[in-house]
Order: structure tokens, then C-alpha cells, then sequence
């Protein structure tokens, strides 16, 4: 039975075969396995050699043509040297491929007989039922007139009028006696007299009926299409990249450069899309109308981001300005050199238009996500004002100098302030001063507290920000600790203060500051280490929640350790317990096992009562904590304890009876002989040979290494179960469980692969893609051990991993002869079902024809 499968092996070795096989072998394989290789060209995913597309193309066989015509992964320099060949049947595979590109449509064309039969039979008739302007856009040109007559009907909006009439002009000249070709003209001018055609086109009509009347018709038309193109000749070139620029493609400047003249006249008929306007941009001389039409319709879509590469050669028109500009528009123009930034602190209003197009202008160096969607409120920090901005926003703010009164009023202000952003800042200054004479000191209005997680600033914040973070680090010194928590929390997480603004931050508004600091997932690692290096409990708990530290310092801070070393203690926060006490197991497990080794009595409960611990290892660890750090008493009470967080009243104690026993009898022991005895215990049970035996025990073995990496604290013992391998092969389970570790060697690997059915399709192992990647496996290994040998060639056919000169120094290995068509035809017949090695198989192959 044919299976998807099979047809997927058969493919990949036919592919092989013709990558090997001498030129007249190749030819010969053609003939043998003709419907193989027609099914293998039906393929939609995987490209076929160049050496089979060769093949095909000198075999002439028109079946082959057809089906290699229409493969998507063809090629564009072969596909036109297929269309030239003339062949109707190959014509419309190509013509009806979609992924095949406007040239190899042209070349179809250029090559297609008009006197055929067969060309109207199997391409022109068929072709008339499509209505598709990518399939009808290179018709246009095409040598038969009722095609070309069907393609102006349905793609005559988005054509140039002198197109039009050309394209009409070509049907009339194909008409041999004048009656047909008037009767031609007085169709057409009826078409174009249609409303919809007409208020694209007014003028053809005209043109058309006057064609029609006239002695000579085809002389009128030559006239209205130089008058219409605005040139005397016709410009094949220019026609062609006109009506790419209208369909969205990315092309070259035509030969001869641009006509914006006509680019001008027919924006004006139908305005271009936004893709047509931003790629107009790209050529030299683009008008500079059409680049501010291309960024004002571009800027608040998916296009934004092409049009950072849009640099204008002039000022943008003077009226940019007027109207209260949007955001994105001076964001762009100030980026781009087209505005400057001190005509539009003077002029444009509203200030808060401005300040929002400043907080954007300053992104995060490393941020390569569009400014307009970092402002939606999570994780984006902004950026140090770019050099170029920074004496502008300096003279803006000089006034406010290093008084908070006057920065906290413009906070009042900015929000209703209808002026400019200079008019702004004077205003703040005047109400701060006038606040003072009639002693009444400006404060912060309804401060607020840090949130945790903190929400990004927007609004009026966000504008206080912009200027904030242009300011000199005196005037921060001085501003920021004299504002709310949640202006220090957003000042804090999302700009790049300094680490002098932040310690004198954390020094004046106390601990709570850096706390609030802490509570963010995503932070710039000079930060992160900064507030680590305070070794504070609830910065670190802070961090702990909401930090991305690694796990090391989760390690670290669960046990108390300072960050600079030393023998000294970090106390433990109780929100840290009651952190672990909420934390779940499901998702952050790794946040409760950070306190296996801590010793901390409160973290420890927590940890036991949210996740249960797999080993006797980690129940060891957690006991030798404990006693370290607090005596035999706190080991005592853990044992006698029967209340822990997130486990129900009169559950099972966390620790079973045999750790129970233990202990017990550690604890009648000596405090020293006994923790000893515990130590030992442990040491024992950590050793290279204990932790193999432990990884090597019979069932469940994803599950063993997942807790041995989870509570063993050493790394895998691969020297031994390499030795256990060599033995004896390990389970297969075990086997499975081990090759998904990224440290698995080679040597595990190679023998896994050798004793598994290799799968093929969805069911191919999730490990092998790292391990091809990381180079501890290479092709040869699956060429050489994996079996079955097709489903091996089928994963190796479908990635970019080259494998030819392994399967040529394979195939010279055996008796094997690719010069021999007889060995590949009986190959590829034998690999659907064919269990064994590549090898084995080409033995086989080899044996059977001797």
C-alpha cells in the first residue's frame, strides 16, 4: 500500500540517487522509475536537486516537464528556460504556479505560438475563466487578442490609460481585415463607457470611438497613447514597472530611470497603496510629495518599520507642522533630520504631542521592537537621549534648573497645557515661583505607591519622563527623590539613570525605593547586579518575585549568603517565605528547590509544603541545612511538624518513614557525632558510582533524571553509564530519557540511534535537532546506524544539513555501483520497506545483482 511515508522515503532516495549518479545514469533512472520521479516532483515542501531538474530538462519527456513546471521550489533560471521551450502544457504548469515570479510568466509568453491550436486549447481557453490580476497582469502582453481583450477588462482599473490603449491597439493590429478591428474599438469603447471603467479612465471611451470612426484607427490610438504617456514611443520597460510598483513588487529602477511625471499622473488616478508609496521611496529623484504621502499613510501600520529607511532629499512641506501634527509624524521627521527638534519645541503644539514623540525618540539600545508598540504598557525601557537631541532638550529645560517645585508643576501642567513645549516650561517655572511667594510649596499631587508588578507610564508621567531623562545628573539628584514612589519605581525601572542617581535615589527615599526598583522581570543587567549587591532582604525577596536573576542567586539568597562573599549572613525576609509559601510547583519549581541547602526553617516549610521531594538526597540536603545552621532542635521540629503551607491539615509528613528513621536515630546520637553521621550519609549517596546506580535503577527513567538534576546537585555521571553501556545497553527508556539532556555525549547517542527504529514525520525525536545542531551528531551517524535506512535519508533530505559527501564515501564503502542504474532502480524500490541501515541496504542491493 502507498502511505504518505512511503512516498516521502521513495522521494529521498530518488533525490539521492540523482545526486549520485553520473549525467547518463540519471537519464536512464528517468525512464526506469518514471512514475517515481512524477510523484516526487508533486512534492510542495522540499525543492529537487539540480541535478534532477538537469535531468528533466534534457530529457524532453513532457510529463516530467509539466509536473517539475509546477513546482513551487523550481527555480527562477530554470523555469524560463523551461517556458522557452515553447511547450503549451509547460506554458500554463507555469503560468498557474503561483510562487513563480512575473519573469517566467513574461518568458511563457514570449515563447507562445499564436498558430497553435494547442496553445489555445490547453493555455487561452483555460486561462479565460481566471479573473486573478496576479495569473491576467502578464497576460496582457500575451500574443492572442481575446486574452489580452479579457485582461484589460478585469485589471483596466489599476492600468495606466496609455496602457489601455496600447494593449488595445495590439488586439487591433492582430485583426487582419479593418471591420473586425473597428467592431474591436466599438466593443471596447462600450467597456470603457461603463461607469465603474469610466471613472478610472474617462478618456478611452473617446479615444476608442473616434479610433473606430476613423480611416486610419490604429494612427488616432498611437496618437492618444503618446499623449496620454507623455512620451512618443512606447517604454516597455517603464510600462512593465509601472504595473509591478501597482501589483507590490519590490523592483529595480527601470532602464532609463523613472518617470515621475507619469508616477504622478497616475497617483492622481488611483492613489497607490501603502506598499506601492513606500516602495516608490527606494529610487533616486522620488518627489518629495510622494515620500511625505508615503510616510503620513505608513506610519501607523505594519509598514512602519520600512519607512526608517525612507531619507528625503528636501525639507518636508512647510505645513507639516500646522494642525497639531501626530506623533508618529515627529517621531519620524525628528529621526529622520527633517524636522528640528528646536523649531518644534518653539512652534508645535499641544507640549504633549511633543514630549510623547521625545519619550519614544530615546528607545532602549538594544530594542529592536518599533517604538509605536513599546508603548503599550509592559516591558520596554527607554533609551539615553540621542546625542543630536540633547542641546536642544537642554536649553528646554534650563529654566526649570534643579528645583522640584518647578518639575512637579509642569507634571501639573502638562496634561490641559494647549501651548508649546518652551511656553510649558515657563509656565512651570512662573507657577512654582508664585506658589512659593504666597507660601504654599509645590507638592506632589495624590502620590501613589510602587506597584508590584509596575505598569509602564503613559500620559502625563510618561511626559515628565522624557525631560527627566534628559537632565543633567545634579538636577535628578535633586528631582527624583522629591516625587512620588511610583515616579521613583518608573524613573527606576524604565529609564537609564546612572548608578550615582540611583544610590542617592535609594540613600534619600530609603529601602523602599530600590524594593519598588527590584519588581520588574526585565532589566538591564548592571541594574539587576547593582540591586543585588545591596544585600537587602526585601530587595532580594523583591528580585525574587519579580527579578529575572538566575537561579545561582535565588540559590544564593535562599541561604543567606552575601553577594561579595564572606562569612557574614543575609537575613531572610518574611515575604520571601510567604513568596515560596504561594509559589507553584507546576510552573517555578525551581524557585522552591533554591532552598533545599538554605537551612532557613521558614523557607524550608514552605518549600515542603508546595512541592514534594523525589530523593533521599534532597531530604538529606534539606537535614544538613538545617542542623548547620540551627541545630539538631530545628531538624527535630521539621520531623515533629504537621502543618505546611498549601498541604491540607492531617497530611502525610513530607519526609517518608525511612528518612524519618535516619534522622531519628542521628538525632539520639551526639549534635556532632549525629550531623556527621548525616553528612556521611549524604556524601555517600553523592558519589559517582551511587548516582549512577541511583540513574540506572529499572522504569520511570525520564522522571529519575529529571529529579536526580533537580535534587542531587552534581552533574551526571556519563563516564559510568558509558561503562554501564558498554556492558550491558542500557533500557531504552533510560536511553530516551538521557539523549534529551544537552550534555548527552556522543558516544550515547550514536549507540541509542543504533538500536532504535528511527521514526519519520511528527514522530521524529524532539533531541535530534540540538544534537545535529551542537555537532554531537553529525549525517554520517544517522547514514551509517540509523534504521530504518529511509526514514534516516527522509529527515536528513529535509534539512539544510549537508550529507552528499558522506553518502558518496558511504556508497564507495560497499560494492555498490552508482554508474549502475539496475543498483539504484532495485535501491529505491527496496527503501519503503527496508528495515536495516543505508549499509546494509546498499549490500543488499549490491548482493542481489551480483
Amino acid at each position: 500500500m502507498i502511505t504518505y511515508e512511503s512516498l516521502t522515503v521513495r522521494r529521498a532516495a530518488l533525490y539521492a540517487a540523482h545526486r549520485l549518479a553520473p549525467a547518463a545514469t540519471a537519464a536512464e533512472l528517468l525512464v526506469r522509475l518514471r512514475i517515481e520521479t512524477l510523484q516526487a516532483l508533486t512534492a510542495e515542501h522540499i525543492a529537487p536537486p539540480p541535478e534532477l531538474i538537469e535531468t528533466v530538462l534534457a530529457s524532453g519527456d513532457r510529463d516530467l516537464l509539466v509536473r517539475l513546471a509546477g513546482n513551487r521550489h523550481l527555480d527562477e533560471e530554470a523555469a524560463v528556460r523551461m517556458a522557452r521551450r515553447g511547450d503549451p502544457a509547460v506554458g500554463h504548469a507555469l503560468l498557474t504556479c503561483r510562487d513563480h515570479g512575473e519573469r517566467v510568466r513574461v518568458a511563457v509568453w514570449a515563447d507562445a505560438d499564436p498558430a497553435s491550436a494547442d496553445w489555445h486549447t490547453e493555455v487561452v481557453t483555460p486561462l479565460l475563466e481566471h479573473t486573478s490580476p496576479w495569473l491576467l497582469r502578464s497576460a496582457l502582453y500575451a500574443p492572442f487578442p481575446e486574452l489580452v481583450r479579457h485582461a484589460v477588462r478585469h485589471l483596466a482599473p489599476y492600468l495606466p490609460s496609455w496602457i489601455v490603449v496600447d494593449r488595445v491597439l495590439n488586439i487591433c493590429l492582430a485583426r487582419l481585415r479593418p471591420v473586425d478591428a473597428r467592431a474591436e474599438l466599438e466593443a471596447c469603447a462600450e467597456l470603457f463607457h461603463d461607469e465603474d471603467h469610466a471613472s478610472h479612465h474617462p478618456e478611452p471611451a473617446a479615444v476608442f470611438r473616434e479610433a473606430a470612426a476613423a480611416h486610419e484607427p490604429a494612427a488616432v490610438l498611437r496618437a492618444a497613447r503618446a499623449r496620454l504617456g507623455g512620451h512618443p514611443r512606447p517604454r516597455a520597460d517603464h510600462d512593465a514597472w509601472l504595473l509591478g510598483l501597482r501589483f507590490g513588487d519590490r523592483v529595480e529602477a527601470p532602464p532609463g530611470g523613472v518617470d515621475w511625471a507619469a508616477v504622478l499622473r497616475e497617483d492622481a488616478r488611483l492613489p497607490y497603496a501603502i506598499g506601492p508609496r513606500i516602495e516608490l521611496t527606494r529610487h533616486e529623484g522620488c518627489p518629495e510629495t510622494l515620500v511625505f504621502a508615503a510616510v503620513r499613510a505608513g506610519l501607523d501600520t505594519s509598514y512602519a518599520g520600512r519607512l526608517r529607511s525612507v531619507r528625503p532629499t528636501a525639507a518636508l512641506p512647510s505645513d507639516v507642522l500646522d494642525d497639531d501634527p501626530p506623533t508618529d509624524l515627529l517621531v519620524w521627521g525628528i529621526d529622520n533630520d527633517r524636522l528640528v527638534l528646536d523649531e518644534v519645541l518653539r512652534v508645535v503644539t499641544p507640549a504633549s504631542e511633543v514630549l510623547a514623540a521625545l519619550h519614544r525618540l530615546c528607545p532602549r539600545p538594544a530594542d529592536s521592537v518599533p517604538d509605536d508598540e513599546d508603548d503599550d504598557g509592559s516591558t520596554r525601557y527607554r533609551g539615553p537621549v540621542p546625542a543630536a537631541l540633547a542641546p536642544a532638550l537642554a536649553r528646554l529645560i534650563e529654566p526649570l534648573g534643579d528645583d522640584p517645585e518647578a518639575w512637579i508643576s509642569l507634571h501639573h501642567l502638562v496634561a490641559r497645557f494647549p501651548g508649546t513645549c518652551h511656553e510649558l516650561v515657563a509656565a512651570a517655572a512662573a507657577h512654582a515661583d508664585d506658589e512659593r511667594a504666597k507660601g504654599a510649596p509645590v507638592t506632589w499631587p495624590r502620590g501613589l505607591a510602587a506597584r508590584f508588578p509596575p505598569d509602564a507610564p503613559k500620559g502625563a508621567r510618561a511626559h515628565l519622563y522624557a525631560l527627566l531623562n534628559a537632565a543633567p545628573e545634579h538636577v535628578q539628584c535633586a528631582v527624583i527623590p522629591a516625587l512620588d514612589l511610583r515616579a521613583v519605581q518608573h524613573l527606576t525601572v524604565y529609564y537609564p539613570l546612572s548608578a550615582k542617581v540611583r544610590a542617592h535615589t535609594y540613600a534619600v527615599r530609603g529601602i523602599e525605593a530600590a524594593v519598588a526598583n527590584a519588581a520588574h522581570w526585565e532589566m538591564p543587567a548592571d541594574v539587576v547586579d547593582g540591586l543585588l549587591d545591596l544585600d537587602d532582604p526585601e530587595v532580594n525577596a523583591s528580585l525574587y518575585d519579580f527579578g529575572g536573576i538566575a537561579q545561582h542567586e535565588r540559590v544564593r539568597i535562599c541561604a543567606g549568603r552575601p553577594r561579595g562573599g564572606g562569612s557574614g549572613r543575609i537575613p531572610i525576609s518574611p515575604a520571601l517565605g510567604d513568596l515560596l509559601a504561594r509559589t507553584s510547583a507546576a510552573t517555578r519549581r525551581n524557585w522552591l528547590l533554591a532552598a533545599l541547602d538554605s537551612g532557613d526553617p521558614m523557607l524550608v516549610r514552605a518549600m515542603l509544603g508546595r512541592t514534594r521531594l523525589n530523593t533521599e538526597v534532597g531530604r538529606l540536603r534539606v537535614a544538613v541545612g538545617l542542623w548547620e545552621r540551627h541545630g539538631p532542635d530545628a531538624v527535630a521540629s521539621l520531623l515533629d511538624e504537621t502543618r505546611y503551607p498549601g498541604r491540607r491539615p492531617g497530611a502525610k509528613h513530607p519526609f517518608p518513614a525511612t528518612t524519618h528513621r535516619t534522622l531519628r536515630t542521628a538525632l539520639a546520637a551526639p549534635p556532632e557525632a549525629g550531623l556527621a553521621s548525616v553528612r556521611e550519609i549524604l556524601a555517600a549517596a553523592r558519589t559517582p558510582d551511587a548516582a549512577a546506580g541511583y540513574i540506572l535503577r529499572a522504569g520511570r527513567s525520564d522522571e529519575r533524571l529529571e529529579h536526580f538534576e533537580a535534587e542531587y546537585g552534581i552533574t551526571v555521571p556519563w563516564d559510568l553509564l558509558i561503562a554501564a553501556d558498554d556492558r550491558q545497553p542500557l533500557s531504552e527508556d533510560l536511553s530516551a530519557a538521557l539523549a534529551t539532556h544537552p550534555d548527552c555525549p556522543r558516544r550515547l547517542l550514536t549507540a541509542y540511534l543504533a538500536r532504535i527504529d528511527f521514526p519519520l514525520g511528527v514522530h521524529e525525536p524532539d533531541w535530534l535537532p540540538s544534537a545535529l545542531d551542537d555537532g554531537r551528531l553529525v549525517p554520517a551517524d544517522l547514514l551509517t546506524l540509523a534504521a530504518p535506512a529511509g526514514n534516516a535519508l527522509a529527515h536528513l533530505g529535509g534539512t539544510d544539513l549537508p550529507f552528499t559527501e558522506d553518502l558518496t564515501r558511504l556508497v564507495a564503502e560497499t560494492d555498490f555501483d552508482p554508474a549502475r542504474a539496475e543498483h539504484w532502480t532495485v535501491a529505491i524500490r527496496l527503501f519503503p520497506e527496508f528495515t536495516g541501515t543505508l549499509p546494509e541496504l546498499l549490500a543488499t542491493t549490491a548482493s542481489a545483482l551480483r
